[in-house]
């Protein structure tokens, strides 16, 4: 059986990623939850979301071609994550926006 060492590499590649993912939802959510609970979203900035969701796409794909080069899906998976969230807001913003109109 082979044991898998930790190296430095594995460790900003795999678990710095896996950590900021955990962070990142719990950033997240809060928001999100407000504004279910609130459909008040007046004071958010639509075009902050729209470029925000072009960055991480653009991250997304460069944590893609990462995967593909080294194996390593902690970036990956964080940024999918990230762009679904950030989605999840812009929709929120777009859907109660109507809502009031």
């Amino acid at each position: 059986m082979s044991r898998r060492i930790l190296t430095m590499d594995s460790f900003l590649l795999d678990i710095v990623p896996m950590l900021a993912t955990i962070f990142l939802t719990i950033c997240y959510f809060p928001q999100i939850v407000k504004n279910y609970k609130t459909k008040d979203v007046s004071s958010m900035s639509m075009p902050f979301w729209i470029l925000l969701i072009v960055a991480i796409s653009l991250l997304t794909v460069n944590a893609f071609v990462i995967f593909i080069k080294f194996g390593t899906f902690g970036y990956l998976v964080t940024e999918i994550l990230n762009l679904a969230l950030a989605v999840t807001v812009l929709a929120q913003v777009i859907i109660y926006r109507k809502k009031k109109k």
